[in-house]
């Protein structure tokens, strides 16, 4: 096993007084923290998947896949593959993982058990995604072209056309659409469940495009030729939030940070951080003598505003409305209320209930977020404007259990 490296750099102060007391977000407010050493014997690098216990799987382009577990290191995981490239974890915390070189998609247990999935009908597999019934969505890079694995592994053409410019990297959003990122383009093309593709967005900077992931509410994804990583939103624009754009190894603030042709990625939901892997020598994607670095990158929400912030209702509004201002696109409204929940506590409940006020105003179609703002409201002994939320989150989801279950023990109201 290969120690981890004690460098968690956190150049800017999350939690002090130096955030908080600023009027704005600055651009900077995404941090890249290194952790893992350099890993030996790699040809270059391929995806990268974390599964729901928090295990990294970090693919070598040429025969293996690594797996980092949180706190302790970075392992061998599986072996003995042939162009190891895009991966995604399966229902059952599985691995499928690419093989380029082989055009072929393996099955890897949890134990590193490795198992032949899909081995026909692909032509330069990359990204996977997994879709609603366990079936894969691959991209076929050399194919440009999307096929579907089924449960039995068997490929079927999915998408195709001159939009696909060896389609590397795929994702899937919360409404079921498919996002596919081009590695011989800088667009993103968007598929919807019956195979219409489109362009959905163009993301500027040197080359083409590697990975995606979905996340709060929009997409990151890495520019393997121009050494960044994108915030991309649902509107098709982007901004970049990691990397100078030019070559090169350092931690810190993630846009002073520098990167070297970053690949793979994916998103942590339980720790807010991104995963990304990168090379530190070679040649290029297919180059020669090359090791590779996994980094994680350190997403700055709502939460960590508001945390920040002195107690009282005048300050945690104020954290709340300039992070709406700054970062208009990024409001999420699991963590606002994640972030109300924590600042629910005796001498701090008008805090929290200002939080979870503006949270269900600014997402008016959100049940879950006029459910919370209901629970707040029972906490606090407002009955009757509890049962009006609680109302609100049915008109909105009728089938919301909680919600029902709040009226039923409130009288049925």
């Amino acid at each position: 096993m290969i120690a981890v490296a004690s460098r968690a750099l956190l150049a800017l102060t999350l939690l002090g007084s130096p955030l908080a007391a600023r009027q704005d977000i600055p651009p900077d407010s995404i941090i890249t923290v290194v952790d893992g050493d350099t890993l030996p014997h790699f040809g270059a690098v391929g995806g990268v998947a974390v599964d729901g216990l928090g295990y990294v799987y970090h693919a070598n382009f040429r025969n293996s896949v690594w797996r980092y577990t949180p706190g302790v290191g970075v392992e061998l995981h599986a072996d003995g593959l042939y162009g190891a490239s895009g991966n995604a974890i399966g229902p059952r915390g599985e691995l499928y993982q690419s093989s380029f070189t082989g055009n072929f998609v393996s099955r890897v247990s949890r134990t590193g058990a490795v198992e032949a999935f899909a081995d026909s009908g692909l032509s330069g597999p990359v990204g996977i995604a997994v879709g609603p019934a366990g079936e894969l969505y691959v991209c076929n890079c050399t194919g440009n072209s999307i096929a579907r694995v089924g449960p039995t592994g068997v490929a079927s053409a999915f998408a195709s056309g001159p939009l696909f410019a060896c389609p590397n990297g795929i994702t899937r959003d919360d409404r079921g659409d498919l996002y596919v990122v081009n590695f011989n383009s800088t667009q993103v093309i968007q598929i919807s469940p019956d195979g219409a593709a489109r362009v959905f967005a163009d993301i500027p900077g040197g080359g083409g495009n590697g990975h995606i992931t979905f996340a709060r509410n929009g997409f990151y994804v890495t520019k393997l030729r121009g050494h960044q990583v994108f915030r991309l939103y649902r509107d098709g624009t982007s901004r970049p939030v990691a990397g100078t754009g030019n070559r090169g190894h350092s931690d810190g603030p993630a846009l002073e940070a520098m990167l070297t042709q970053p690949n793979g990625i994916a998103w942590a939901p339980a720790t807010g951080e991104l995963w990304i892997n990168e090379l530190v020598s070679g040649n290029g994607v297919r180059g020669g003598a090359a090791r590779a670095l996994l980094r994680r990158i350190r997403i700055i929400t709502v939460a960590d505003l508001i945390a920040a912030a002195p107690p009282g209702v005048e300050s945690v509004t104020e954290a709340y409305r300039r992070y709406r201002t700054a970062r208009p696109g990024e409001l999420v409204a699991s963590e606002a209320i994640a972030a109300a929940y924590a600042i629910f506590t005796p001498g701090r409940n008008p805090d929290a209930l200002a939080i979870f006020e503006l949270t269900a105003a600014d997402h008016p179609g959100d049940a879950d977020a006029q459910y919370h703002l209901g629970e707040a409201y029972r906490f606090t002994g407002s009955t009757d404007r509890a049962i009006t939320q609680y109302r609100r989150a049915l008109a909105l989801q009728p089938g919301h259990s909680q919600a029902l279950a709040r009226l039923a023990t409130l009288g049925g109201r």
